[in-house]
């Protein structure tokens, strides 16, 4: 019989750590403290510009979300036309073979954006990239609640190869949500403006709340409160 306390959830807030390179980068996952918390290989936000820019890379056997947050940007796959992105849009690759990718500034002003990055399950053939499209509407500000916007899963329209659910979460006065999360999956909030807590446990702007082993999260949030919650089957 399993250990009661092995079933306790846990949560685990970890600050992030800024990358100095073409782009500035904030990243909570891989850093040297939290080098790996699979199915999560990458959990970042960027800023790029023109004179900064962000290079192109390559995935294989990997999701990617792409959510452009500030600014005008293009994106590209592989050898494919770039095709506009404004802010609220998101792009989610499936990349079942090596393919690369970019997001780039397309008027001259700085984007900033966030992204996820989670691996595939091993099993089944290389097949040819998948992309989806979705987009987040901004938050009135007057909104006296949290407003819940899908990303990813139920609801957005788009749906996951790796198992991902993702969240938009904001609230400009402040307010409360729960969230699930379900047993047998993780679970990363990470908070892109503002403040709150997750289960009493306090977290800002820039760090991550990771969650396991919890049928769900209470999230109070404060005024100016922005994040993203997503949740995907955790590794056997």
């Amino acid at each position: 019989m399993p250990n009661p306390a092995s079933l306790s959830p846990t949560i685990r807030v970890v600050p992030g750590e800024v990358e100095a390179g073409s782009a500035t980068t904030r990243v909570v996952l891989p850093t040297a403290t939290l080098p790996r918390w699979l199915p999560f290989v990458r959990v970042a936000e960027s800023i790029a510009g023109r004179r900064r820019p962000f290079p192109a890379h390559s995935h294989e056997r990997q999701e990617v979300l792409s959510w452009l947050l500030e600014g005008f940007a293009t994106y590209q796959v592989g050898t494919d036309t770039p095709e506009a992105l404004g802010a609220g849009e998101a792009r989610l690759l499936t990349a079942g073979g090596k393919v690369a990718h970019r997001i780039a500034p397309a008027k001259g002003s700085p984007i900033r954006w966030f992204t996820l990055v989670l691996d595939l399950p091993s099993t089944g053939p290389a097949e040819a990239p998948v992309l989806q499209r979705v987009v987040v509407v901004p938050t009135l500000p007057e909104a006296r609640e949290v407003v819940v916007q899908p990303l990813v899963g139920a609801g957005s329209g788009i749906r996951s190869a790796a198992g991902l659910d993702c969240l938009a979460l904001s609230s400009p006065g402040g307010g409360a949500v729960f969230s699930r999360v379900g047993h047998g999956r993780r679970g990363i909030l990470y908070l892109l403006a503002g403040r709150g807590t997750v289960d009493g446990r306090a977290v800002e702007a820039g760090e991550a709340a990771l969650i396991e082993g919890a049928a769900g999260i209470g999230i109070h949030c404060g005024p100016g409160f922005r994040g993203v919650m997503a949740t995907a089957t955790a590794p056997p």
